[in-house]
């Protein structure tokens, strides 16, 4: 190869490396564009995300002197605040004719008492009250909704709700599904002999909300009454 073909073939390959070199230094600018767009983006995202918190105190109803965990949940809404404080274990509070899983005594002291609807509604004491439909709509959006909110908030969940799956009874005293399912009332009369049940079962994410007779008996949560 000649002196001038040397030459030429040195300056092609120098342009050529300045190329690739260029072509790198765009790839390496748009990668960190992209890099820095979704770090920007799961900002935003995790921004987006409900934020709450949660607090635990002790509640004792003066009526029996029984003493009930609690846990008081306050949530951004607006340009306010959601606050609630539950019971954060079944009441235990022995209203007439309320029951115990199996009429034992020791599936009161775990899961707490059995009412039917009339009997909830005097379990809770005064300041307090069973849960709303939308309060309990509250609780499940605090942890991922209906769909998934019942990992958090049975046994071994994160909410420190503690939901156990302590089954009802029907109307005839039948006693069914203990461990489980779980039900709790929601202060709703859905018509003259039916009302709201908040049911969890076992192996489930999942909430599920329905009717049931209102002599059945189930679980009861109280949640205080806020100004």
């Amino acid at each position: 190869m000649g002196v001038i073909g040397k030459a030429a073939f040195i300056s092609f390959m120098r342009r050529k490396d300045q190329n690739h070199q260029l072509q790198m230094k765009k790839y390496i600018n748009l990668t960190v564009f992209v890099l820095g767009l979704l770090v920007a983006f799961s900002g935003v995202a995790q921004q987006k995300k409900p934020k709450f918190s949660h607090s635990l105190d002790t509640f004792t109803d003066s009526r029996d002197g029984k003493v009930y965990k609690t846990i008081t949940f306050r949530r951004k809404h607006h340009s306010g605040y959601i606050e609630r404080t539950w019971y954060a274990e079944n009441s235990k509070y022995e209203v007439e004719g309320s029951l115990c899983y199996d009429d034992l005594k020791e599936y009161c002291d775990a899961f707490g008492r059995l009412y039917n609807y009339e009997q909830a509604n005097l379990a809770c004491p005064p300041g307090w009250h069973v849960p709303t439909i939308v309060e309990w709509k509250h609780l499940f959006q605090f942890f991922e909704g209906v769909h998934h909110a019942a990992k958090h908030l049975h046994q071994g969940g994160d909410s420190d709700m503690n939901m156990l799956f302590g089954g009802f009874a029907s109307h005839g005293k039948e006693f069914q599904q203990a461990g489980s399912s779980g039900n709790w009332w929601d202060n709703e009369l859905k018509d003259s002999n039916t009302a709201g049940i908040i049911t969890l079962q076992k192996g489930s994410e999942q909430i599920f909300h329905s009717k049931v007779g209102d002599l059945y008996f189930l679980s009861t949560r109280c949640v205080k009454f806020h100004n």
